[in-house]
């Protein structure tokens, strides 16, 4: 074969070989603006209001589209270039350093393409919120809402029966001094008790009626069946003797009301009652105890490491990482001092189990198969709360705790259930830990085996090691 044919050749298989990247990645669905947005913006920022950071609304307008994306990838780098601009927003917003995003220029192009987005829906929807709203206060200037006539007339309500009560006593103290008796306060007092007890009681079956359905359903994991039985059998005890207390308190003042020139004997202390109602709730409250002591460790004790994933979730002001194992099945080393804006979870990247692992943008969990969260924090203490799991652990800084669990109803399945197909888990924090601790929130996805392992092949790693394409395919010249 000629030379110049064999290097004609050559030339063409390195063409094809290095444009197959570009052609794969044309090929891929375009990032989800929406979704980083949620799951690195959205603690910080929002689109027409400050909150942590600044409102982001006229953010393209403000400055250029590369300024942004190494805005975004990294700060600190554009302020400790001196970026006048830069170290003037820096400045303002109280030196709170914004981490750097590992993200693509594609991803952070996405997220700003969902902010002009937003920014028009918001545009659009303002002339008819001020239209609804100048119409409303042109109708009647002076209308009160909804919740201000509520008061206004349980107001004047105990206003009247204040009066009412008053002008009664008064009366009755005045036929009083004339030896003439008209009312029986003890008998008003006793009706008036029974009538309480009622009313009481049927608000409480009310709120149990009407309000249980907003309570959580069925539980989504193993341990959680047994936690849910435990508080059933706290709550049953707990309510037949608040029900059995209040109608012997409320009833006897009935019975007793009209017994006229008996006088309530009064004795300053019983020792066969003080036994009886402390010896039996400490009875009762002891067999709970041990009985929650016995479900905890249950739950908390050591599991089995086989067939487990370990998954790491990294707590910060505000919002949540997760990373997880790769094909070796270990997560590698992590170190506080290492974190920084190019490395936001302080892994160590000399650790070889450290290069597999995985950094996704939510939680993905396969059903039927036990999870090991490992919780770090990096700055104050942190609440991993996940309802629907009922699972919670303490998340604080330099003290890593763990929680097992074992997740038995698909995200799907539990849609169907509740016919609710907008249904998400969620990991959510339950400390209050700042100004936008409301926020600290990240979807979790229960999903099949196989679905799992599809969704593990589309996730990056947390180090992305450059690749020698020219030394790979070893072309010689």
């Amino acid at each position: 074969m000629p030379k110049n044919l064999l290097s004609a050749l050559r030339a063409l298989v390195l063409t094809v070989l290095l444009s197959l990247p570009g052609l794969w990645n044309s090929a891929q669905a375009q990032p989800d603006g929406a979704a980083i947005y949620s799951a690195n913006c959205a603690a910080c920022h929002k689109i027409d209001a400050d909150l942590v950071g600044p409102a982001l609304k006229g953010i393209s307008e403000r400055r250029d589209e590369a300024w942004l994306i190494k805005w975004i990838k990294n700060s600190q780098a554009v302020i400790n270039s001196g970026d006048p601009y830069a170290k003037d927003l820096y400045a303002k917003w109280n030196n709170v350093q914004m981490p750097a995003f590992d993200l693509s220029d594609d991803e952070v192009k996405a997220v700003l393409a969902y902010i002009k987005a937003e920014e028009g829906k918001l545009a659009a929807a303002a002339p008819a919120q001020a239209a609804g709203g100048d119409a409303a206060a042109a109708a009647d200037p002076n209308a009160l809402s909804a919740t201000q006539k509520f008061f206004m007339v349980v107001l004047m309500f105990v206003l009247l029966f204040a009066s009412f009560l008053y002008a009664i006593k008064t009366i009755s103290t005045f036929f009083k001094t004339k030896g003439i008796r008209i009312l029986d306060w003890a008998a008003i007092n006793g009706i008036l008790f029974f009538v309480f007890l009622v009313v009481g009681l049927y608000l409480v079956y009310y709120q149990f009626a009407v309000y249980g359905k907003h309570t959580l359903p069925e539980s989504a994991s193993e341990h959680g069946v047994i936690t849910d039985q435990m508080f059933m059998i706290t709550l049953v005890i707990t309510m037949i003797v608040f029900v059995a207390t209040h109608i012997l308190l409320f009833t006897f003042p009935y019975l007793y009301r009209t017994r006229e020139g008996h006088k309530a004997y009064y004795y300053p202390d019983n020792h066969n009652l003080e036994r009886l109602w402390t010896i039996v709730p400490a009875i009762v409250l002891t067999a709970l105890v041990l009985y929650g002591t016995k479900v905890w460790r249950d739950i908390t004790q050591l599991h089995p490491t086989e067939n487990v994933n370990t998954i790491e979730l990294f707590a910060y002001q505000f919002g949540w990482k997760a990373r997880y194992t790769g094909a070796d099945n270990t997560l590698g080393r992590f170190d506080y001092r290492l974190i920084s804006q190019d490395n936001n979870l302080g892994i160590d990247k000399n650790d070889p189990k450290a290069q597999d692992d995985l950094y996704p943008m939510e939680i993905v969990l396969p059903v039927n198969k036990g999870v090991l969260f490992r919780f770090r924090a990096r700055d104050v203490i942190h609440s991993a709360y996940m309802p629907h799991f009922r699972a919670q652990m303490n998340v604080v800084p330099g003290m890593p705790t763990q929680f097992y669990m074992v997740p038995t109803i698909t995200t799907e399945q539990m849609r169907k259930k509740l016919n609710n197909m907008d249904f998400n888990y969620e990991l959510a924090c339950n400390k209050i830990c700042g100004a936008a601790h409301f926020n600290m929130r990240m979807k979790i996805r229960v999903v099949e085996e196989a679905e799992y392992q599809q969704w593990l092949k589309e996730q990056k790693t947390y180090f992305k090691p450059a690749e020698n394409l020219t030394a790979q395919l070893n072309v010689n010249n």
